[in-house]
């Protein structure tokens, strides 16, 4: 596994707001898992996650169609999907050098096509809401990433409203038990 690949210019801020969403490493919630089987069915693709890349790996909230929580950050194709705030789609790892001697495409998992569309919070992208097919697909067409970027818009305010939701409980339970603040 590698332990060095790029990272976006605001590096620090964009790592300052995945963590002031206190979303990591947390349990499975339903509204994720939907999103995730949802956009499975619509782009009739097998794995679909909602991916968060902190400082040394990309740790998934939902994952359809996989049977593993994170991997390192050096293999994540999603660590390029965070150093932008556009669609990044490579419809042929094989022929990316970014990618064809990654594991996930030469090894078992034999990942050949990835899309992952943006999760914005706070204009910092943290994550992405990523497709993923083990067969060679055609690229999305305008239309289909209109709709993707749609879907990682909901992701985005799942999170935001999860963390908005947390922070009002924190603070009602404050306001109603002060000795428990």
């Amino acid at each position: 596994m590698s332990t060095s690949f790029p990272v976006s210019p605001d590096e620090a801020s964009r790592i300052s707001v995945l963590k002031e969403m206190s979303i990591l490493d947390t349990i499975e919630e339903r509204k994720f898992d939907d999103i995730t089987a949802l956009t499975s069915m619509i782009f009739d693709v097998p794995s679909v996650t909602i991916s968060l890349v902190d400082e040394t790996r990309q740790w998934f909230k939902s994952h359809h169609g996989l049977n593993v929580c994170e991997t390192d950050r050096g293999i994540a194709f999603c660590n390029y999907t965070v150093m932008s705030d556009q669609i990044l789609e490579i419809t042929d790892p094989l022929s990316d050098a970014r990618f064809r001697d990654n594991p996930l495409v030469t090894g078992d998992f034999h990942l050949r096509y990835y899309c992952g569309a943006p999760i914005i919070i706070k204009g910092q992208t943290i994550g992405a809401l990523c497709l993923l097919d083990y067969s060679e697909r055609s690229a999305l067409s305008e239309t289909q990433r209109k709709i993707l970027t749609g879907l990682a818009k909901i992701a985005a305010d799942a999170i935001l409203n999860r963390h908005l939701l947390q922070k009002s409980t924190m603070l009602l339970t404050g306001l109603l038990n002060p000795d428990r603040a």
